[in-house]
């Protein structure tokens, strides 16, 4: 996907039309939209990645559990969801994600450029 702002939105109808298909329960998929969301907006706005690379974004679904991803070719971070101050005005992505994943974490890309930013959500199908 591109980076601009509009992509976070974007990324949720992916998201939303993947897990209607897959049968995944409503309130696994919103928390799992709310944590794409987050860590979609990370990527536009902090990723530092070279002029036109664009945006990852996965979903696998393995029957118990939803995995999301996004990746991007910004530089190497580890991140700290509590590296933000009480008074900043933004910083809280991570944390946000931290609460309504069950896991979540980040990765060296395997072609060796820029990171993945992942998140785990149990959950049931059975939506019809």
């Amino acid at each position: 996907m591109p980076r601009t702002p509009r992509t976070p939105g974007w990324a949720r109808a992916f998201l939303r039309a993947q897990a209607r298909s897959w049968g995944i329960a409503p309130q696994t998929v919103e928390a799992a939209e709310l944590a794409l969301s987050e860590l979609v907006t990370n990527a536009v706005r902090h990723a530092r990645a070279p002029r036109g690379r664009e945006i990852g974004v996965k979903a696998q679904w393995d029957g118990t559990a939803l995995r999301i991803e996004v990746a991007d070719a910004g530089p190497w971070a580890e991140l700290d969801p509590a590296a933000h101050q009480p008074d900043d005005e933004g910083g809280r992505g991570l944390v946000i994600v931290a609460a309504v994943a069950a896991r979540w974490g980040v990765e060296r890309r395997a072609c060796g450029i820029g990171k993945a930013v992942w998140a785990e959500f149990p959950g049931g199908g059975g939506t019809a």
